[in-house]
């Protein structure tokens, strides 16, 4: 159920066990840190409450990358606006909540939407729900501004737990029924991402996007069996294995038609990994976008290397016309006037050399 707060409280100054600092900054933007014994996650409350650090503290890894561009605040003009949305600009890496809408911009009821929708330029409210030694929760809220929702994100930590736990809930407040796509948008990047990294995923389909580019590897528009492809010469691809950064190619590509919902990637040098695990109907596409210093033009020209495995309740066709192509390809969701959803998320650290074979509802993590 939707609750509504004016005010976010204040966490406990304590430094050992579960721990919340609620009145942080951090390039002057409004910032939340959580942590535990094994998980430190740090987030822009003026920016979509994007987690900028990700951080498995018995190594001292974090999963997330860092663009080139940096991060900047949001309140930062370009010297023109970008007919896609902000999105782009104010795009530092790291993980993003993307609602009501995603992929390219769209115009749906009257709305234009801008590229990876609303909630993921705009300022949260945070109020401290319980800090404890041995837990710690916080209730995140934010409104819509051109569409009629309301969405509160619940994130949790346990002490001696690597899990993060998210729980999350949209209310429709319209007196109309409304399409949507919600889903995550975690990038990770190096020192972690490497050639040394293995992605796993249960067994699936694979579709290419229908978008072409010369630096794809795969064709577009094709169907593969996880975890094996073919790139654009008909050569094999194993899609568990993480190209170097000096591959010079980028990729969009989805999974569907999975019988459980989870995917892995491990950093078999480092010896440590990260996964995300979730009921099938609340993300029953999985995307991904791999980032290897394919795209020479604007933003990255050439230095981004990153790859996003992203939970979503629906998937683009080209990507050009997000919300209204889910719409077409029926995988759009709806929820009716008044209606509620809730989605659950975990996120579990783990340490292997091998790569994992299952990941529990639990979060229970089974390496190979």
């Amino acid at each position: 159920m939707i609750e509504h707060f004016d005010t976010p409280a204040l966490g406990v100054d304590r430094h050992y066990g579960c721990r919340i600092s609620s009145q942080t900054t951090y390039k002057g933007i409004r910032t939340l840190v959580m942590q535990n014994e094994y998980i430190r996650l740090s987030l822009l409350l003026d920016k979509g409450t994007d987690i900028f650090e990700l951080l498995y503290k018995p190594k001292d890894v974090d999963f997330l990358w860092r663009s080139p561009l940096g991060i900047r605040h949001p309140h930062q003009l370009p010297s023109i606006s970008n007919p896609q949305g902000v999105f782009m600009d104010q795009y530092h890496g790291g993980w993003q909540e993307i609602f009501p809408s995603a992929s390219g911009p769209s115009f749906y009821r009257g709305a234009h939407l801008g590229q990876h929708g609303e909630v993921a330029s705009s300022a949260w409210e945070a109020r401290v729900l319980l800090d404890e030694p041995e837990v710690v929760e916080v209730l995140f809220t934010v409104q819509t501004l051109r569409t009629p929702f309301i969405l509160e994100k619940r994130i949790r930590l346990e002490s001696g737990k690597p899990i993060l736990f998210i729980r999350e809930t949209i209310l429709n407040i319209g007196k109309t029924g409304m399409h949507y796509m919600w889903g995550h948008h975690p990038s990770f990047g190096a020192p972690f991402l490497g050639e040394d990294c293995t992605l796993d995923l249960p067994h699936c389909e694979i579709l290419t996007s229908e978008m072409p580019n010369e630096r794809n590897r795969m064709p577009t528009g094709k169907r593969f069996v996880w975890p094996f492809a073919t790139d654009q010469e008909n050569r094999p691809i194993d899609l568990r294995q993480i190209p170097s950064a000096t591959s010079t190619s980028t990729d969009m590509f989805y999974a569907t038609s999975f019988a459980s919902g989870w995917f892995s990637l491990t950093n078999r040098r480092l010896g440590v990994g990260i996964g995300m695990v979730w009921p099938v109907p609340d993300f029953s596409h999985l995307w991904i976008w791999q980032e290897f210093g394919g795209s020479l033009g604007y933003p990255w020209y050439g230095n981004a290397y990153t790859m996003a495995v992203e939970p979503f309740t629906s998937r683009p066709d080209k990507g050009e016309d997000g919300l209204n192509e889910a719409i077409r390809n029926k995988t759009a969701e709806w929820v009716q006037a008044g209606g509620e959803v809730c989605k659950e998320l975990k996120v579990v650290m783990y340490e292997a050399k091998h790569g994992v074979d299952h990941i529990h509802l639990s979060g229970e993590v089974v390496t190979r």
